[in-house]
């Protein structure tokens, strides 16, 4: 038994201290995570750019296209002479 009464009430598994650990650890993180605000403002960033990529892709594959149709245009032409 313990013979100072400070002893008999210690805490043994010292939860002041984790609870302090925990506290200063939730304060420090979250201010950093995002918002709904925030993930509304990417998911239109994000969309943004994929229409923009979406419109190069789609100006590419016509001109990938319309450059292998001359190709086999002017290849049949010098075939047939």
């Amino acid at each position: 038994m313990a013979t100072n009464p400070t002893e008999a009430t210690a805490d043994p598994y010292r939860l002041d201290h984790r609870l302090t650990v925990l506290e200063t650890r939730s304060d420090t993180i979250l201010p950093t995570l995002a918002t709904k605000a925030d993930l509304a403002d990417l998911k239109s960033e994000l969309r943004a750019e994929f229409v923009s990529l979406s419109r190069w892709m789609a100006t590419l594959l016509v001109t990938v296209v319309l450059g292998f149709a001359g190709m086999f245009v002017t290849m049949f032409t010098m075939l047939h002479h």
